[in-house]
Order: structure tokens, then sequence, then C-alpha cells
């Protein structure tokens, strides 16, 4: 089914992403996330976490920081993944809320902890309370840019807060980098015209891309060999159907090697920006 703009959340077609499931259930990443990442970091699957985990430590420390000031206590984690994060704003006082269009997210958050799930994609959403944070990890880039600043206003109570943790894509990027991520000046322009103002911003692009390294480690290092060796034996058996199944699947082939530019951290460094910003939303009268 094919989704419109006022489609009701229970019309909608949800679905579980499996690329999730493997992260969380084959390869103990409980966190979906690039990491924040120190020189000393070994880029191995632990590293991952360390990093993963502090990238998260980063984000709970700004908004322990928010309600210092503010008092702040309700919060909407959009895009929310596992609820590890959840989670931790829970134990620490917080009433949170999750948000995720994933049926497998909703499954883990559930079992995680106690506070509301919704299922919906945020665009969509039409919310029964006003919240005073809303946390988007990663999740921004999903989500028109539009429909995020018109959604996050009618969300958010009056100098409530947008945190947005993110890569963005600059002007000049090309290819699949350019169409990954929206565009950091128009991201930027569709926040002040929506009333949205800029308290704090942080670029982290460095601290943020050895985690490309890492993939890229994992593939040489695991991936590669484990797939010359099934090819080798398939060859050995099976020749004639190995060079008809390369031709039949040609194009996945190639689109997964085209693919893996969105790894290249040089690459990445190059057209894209991994930034933190805290928004605050304009006090609307009336």
């Amino acid at each position: 089914m094919k989704q419109t703009k006022n489609m009701h959340p229970s019309q909608e077609n949800f679905k579980t992403n499996r690329a999730l499931r493997f992260y969380f259930e084959v390869l103990g990443l409980e966190r979906l996330h690039y990491g924040l990442w120190e020189e000393s970091d070994a880029l191995t699957l632990d590293g991952v976490k360390l990093a993963q985990e502090r990238y998260e430590n980063f984000l709970i420390t700004e908004i322990e920081g928010i309600a210092n000031t503010q008092g702040t206590t309700t919060i909407l984690d959009v895009g929310c993944g596992s609820g590890i994060m959840s989670e931790a704003l829970h134990n620490k006082g917080f009433k949170v809320e999750g948000l995720s269009p994933d049926l497998y997210q909703k499954e883990v958050f559930e079992k995680r902890l106690p506070g509301k799930f919704i299922l919906a994609r945020f665009q969509n959403f039409e919310p029964s309370t006003k919240y005073e944070v809303l946390v988007m990890s990663e999740s921004a880039q999903y989500i028109p840019l539009h429909q995020l600043f018109d959604k996050a206003k009618e969300c958010l109570v009056n100098d409530g807060y947008l945190l947005v943790c993110d890569y963005f894509t600059l002007d000049h990027a090309t290819g699949l980098l350019g169409k990954s991520g929206h565009r950091l000046n128009a991201f930027l322009e569709t926040a002040a015209k929506s009333g949205f103002e800029i308290i704090k911003h942080r670029d982290i692009t460095a601290q943020t891309i050895p985690t490309l390294d890492a993939a890229m480690s994992f593939l040489n290092k695991y991936i590669y060999p484990a797939l010359d060796i099934v090819a080798e034996k398939f060859i050995e058996k099976k020749p004639r159907l190995f060079k008809f199944l390369k031709w039949i699947f040609r194009k996945k082939i190639l689109k997964f090697h085209q693919n893996l530019e969105l790894i290249d951290s040089a690459k990445f460094a190059n057209q894209k920006r991994y930034m933190y910003y805290l928004l605050r939303k304009s006090n609307e009268k009336g």
C-alpha cells in the first residue's frame, strides 16, 4: 500500500526491518547509530560498542543540561531503536515515550521498559499531549524537512527543545552520498523559517567517521573472505550454475559495490557533516 501524506497511522503498512534484527541479535549492537570515537578506540566490534555508548551518553548529558535549567521531564524519542537510550532516560526519572514505524523496534522497546511506544511515522503522528523535548538521533534524515519542523512544532510545548544529532550533505555532494541525508543549508534555513532557534551546535564529523572505517575493516576481515570461500566451493561443484547465478544477480552485485561508497570515510568527510543541534521552539502566543 502506498502511503499518502494524510494517511491515518492505523492504515499504514508497517514492516520489520531485518537489518536491525541482524545488528541487534547477531552482532549484539543494541545501539543503531554512529559512535563518538576517541583516538585510543580500536576499530573492532567492541570499539564500535564503546563509541556508541559514548555517543549516547553525550546526548543524555545534553538532555540533563536542559532539565537542570528548565525542569524538563517529558521526552519523545523519535526513531527510538531498541529503546536503550529511552531506558537510560527513564531510569534517570524522565517520562519517555518512544516512536518508530518499525515492528521489531516496537517488540524490543516494549520488552525493555514500561514507557509508551507509538507505532507511527513521525510526520503522520497525531500527538495527544505535548512534550518538552523531542530527540532525533539519526532519524531526522528520514522525515521531509517541512513535515519535520511542522510536526515538531505541533508536538512541543512553547520553548520546547528539538535535539537533532545526524549527518547532513553539503551543497557540493553528489552520488549516493549526496542523496543520503538532508542538505545542511536547507535544514538550517527551514528551521529558521519554522520558528526554531539554534541554541547549541557541534560538528562531530571527525569523531563519528571511524564508525565507517570499522565497518570497512569488518567487511575486509570477515565478509569478503567468507564470500570467497563459499564462491570457491560453489565453483568447484557447479561452475556453470555459479556463472548463471552471477549473471542473474549482476545488478544486485553492482548495487552492493556502489553502496560501498556510503562507508568510505574520506568521501564522507568531503561531502557530509555529522552535526549536533539543540533547537528551541519559539514561544507562540495565543
